[in-house]
């Protein structure tokens, strides 16, 4: 019962951060037009993770982590045993940057059906890259999924009113083209993850991964945030801005580094299950919520895509096709920022 308890509110909460943070982002960056730094809002979460993760990761596991001594020696070893996380890393600052980018032009809802792309960009690349065999339902599924897709990104293309008020079709097919850029990269990631570092044979646990993957990225982060810092104002400015960040802006940065963390968590304490279910579930509320709280689209074929995208998600994840043999060195695996190596 306990174990059962622990999936459930891994799934209610893996669900609701992932609703949020696409809803706050869009809210922030269309809706209410705050002027920020989005390097900035992503190195914070950064920093929130690898504190987190650094006093989980300090303490030694000889069970599922190679790492070497304990507390502070042990995050030395794993900072001077990193460079192999630095391109993935890169990867995963240009697709938070995208996904600012896209949902500065399209609504909740539709970002998050297009993020679902994310299954047939990993499968693409598993299938040129790595030579793997999928099953005949699993290509059904992909082919379904990119057609229902399809289905609702074009009605909500019509008539798309963009932040500045100027009716411009343009600006929408811009963000539809960022988050098709960022499922891309999360399918390449997935690919580099599997081959480049599990291939390498160094055990670390999840929580030891998403250290070095902060530190990395702190390090991407920061140039682009000082590089992007708003120039003070001269002394002929009426009122300049007040200083610091607004509050959505900081529950922002949490809950970019909650994604991280969670998914960690949901390796640990749950399942493939829980984490399809929940990223089935946050499609219907960040439709719903983006319609009723931040007058996103929705009509009866959008329903009807959003439908048939979460039947293709189950039915690729829950393929019961007896899988082809292969090479340990090529079997499944999870990345720390959740994408999944078919």
């Amino acid at each position: 019962a306990g174990a059962a308890s622990l999936k459930a509110a891994i799934l209610v909460v893996l669900c609701l951060q992932n609703t949020a943070y696409t809803l706050l982002r869009r809210y922030a960056t269309a809706v209410a037009a705050i002027n920020l730094n989005a390097q900035a809002v992503l190195a914070a979460g950064e920093a929130i993770k690898l504190v987190v993760s650094g006093a989980v990761g300090s303490s030694p596991d000889p069970d599922s982590s190679d790492a070497v001594g304990t507390g502070l020696a042990r995050l030395v070893w794993l900072v001077a045993n990193s460079q192999k996380m630095f391109m993935l890393a890169a990867i995963y600052a240009a697709m938070n940057i995208l996904s600012f980018v896209s949902l500065k032009r399209v609504d909740a809802g539709t970002f998050t059906v297009c993020a679902q792309l994310k299954v047939l960009t990993t499968a693409t690349f598993s299938f040129v890259l790595l030579g793997r065999q999928l099953s005949l339902t699993k290509w059904r599924a992909l082919v379904g999924l990119m057609l229902s897709v399809i289905l609702v990104v074009h009605p909500a293309s019509q008539g798309k009113v963009v932040a500045d008020g100027s009716n411009d079709t343009f600006e929408y097919l811009l963000g539809v083209g960022a988050v098709l850029a960022e499922v891309s990269l999360s399918g390449f990631a997935s690919i580099y993850f599997e081959k480049v570092i599990k291939a390498s044979g160094q055990r670390l646990s999840i929580w030891e991964r998403n250290f070095q993957l902060a530190v990395w990225s702190l390090l991407l982060y920061a140039p682009f945030c000082l590089w992007s810092s708003p120039a003070p104002p001269s002394p002929a400015d009426a009122a300049p801005e007040p200083e610091g960040w607004p509050a959505v802006v900081w529950v922002l940065a949490v809950l970019g580094a909650g994604g991280g963390l969670l998914v960690a968590a949901t390796l640990k304490y749950a399942d493939s299950i829980t984490k399809t279910l929940a990223t089935a579930s946050a499609i219907v509320l960040s439709t719903v919520a983006g319609h009723a709280l931040l007058d996103g689209p929705f009509n009866v074929i959008i329903c009807i895509g959003c439908i048939l995208v979460i039947v293709n998600i189950l039915n690729y994840q829950f393929d019961t096709t007896p899988k082809p043999p292969v090479a340990p060195e090529l079997k499944e695996v999870t990345t720390p920022k959740g994408g999944i190596a078919a």
